[in-house]
């Protein structure tokens, strides 16, 4: 199976600004990425550039997100879980993995 796996590192993520940064460089988003919430939602349902069958997101020691600014973290992990709908309804898997250690 093609599989594609990200990796964002928690420990450099406090903030919703630094998720947004690394979440862009971890998933390779173009330079055109706007580093807003619209912005993550538009590019993480798009994905062209990484074509898979399967995508994985590990974020790990993502309890610091969490703790820092949980609003803001509620909102990455409901694009994510809207993301997951929209490629599972095109027949493609979509895990979001978050690591609170």
């Amino acid at each position: 199976m093609n599989q594609k796996v990200f990796h964002l590192n928690g420990k450099k993520i406090n903030n919703k600004q630094t998720f947004l940064t690394q979440a862009a460089e971890a998933m390779e988003f173009s330079a055109y990425f706007g580093h807003n919430w619209d912005a993550i939602d538009e590019c993480i349902t798009d994905l062209t550039w990484c074509p898979a069958q399967r995508y994985v997101i590990l974020y790990n020691h993502a309890d610091i997100f969490a703790q820092a600014e949980p609003t803001e973290y509620q909102i990455a992990l409901d694009i994510f879980n809207s993301a997951k709908e929209y490629w599972e309804s095109n027949n493609i898997s979509f895990k979001f993995i978050d690591c609170l250690l």
